[in-house]
This record gives C-alpha cells, structure tokens and sequence, in this order.
C-alpha cells in the first residue's frame, strides 16, 4: 500500500471525520478508501459477493414461483388475511 499526502475541503474532512467517529469506520484512511472504491469502481454487486450470477438467481426465483402457482392451483395454499 502507498502513502499518499492530500488536501481536502473542510466540509468533505468533517464528513469523513464524522463517519469515524460513529464507528463506521476504524479510522481516517478507511473511510477515504472505502469512500474512493465505492465512487470510482462502484459498490460491490451482492452478486458476486454470494458467487452467484443473475440467471441463477432468475431461475430459482422462476422454479419457486412455479411451485407456489402450482400449490395455489392444488388448493394447498390458504389466502392470507392480513389482521386487523
């Protein structure tokens, strides 16, 4: 890992600070870090971090509702009430 030196604005370096200090980070250089990757890569994707991709997650949302269509049919499924 490199050092490097920078200068920020007063607004940007309390909100950095701020974040610090409520404990979401553990110090100044992980917040800016976090805050770099999230603006120039983008936040990470929850799918890769299941290691999964969309046409999985797609056909297993798709064979679950087809089973939910085919207990409805079966009459296995009650209607939900919400209570009042």
């Amino acid at each position: 890992m490199r050092r490097h030196n920078v200068t920020l604005s007063e607004p940007v370096s309390e909100m950095v600070r701020a974040q610090v200090e409520s404990g979401r980070y553990k110090d100044f250089s992980a917040a800016l870090q976090d805050a770099a990757w999230n603006f120039f890569y983008g936040p990470p994707s929850p799918f890769e971090e299941y290691g999964v991709t969309v046409e999985e997650v797609e056909r297993a949302a798709q064979r679950d509702l087809a089973t939910i269509r085919k207990d409805r049919k079966a009459g296995k499924l009650k209607r939900w009430k919400p209570a009042l």
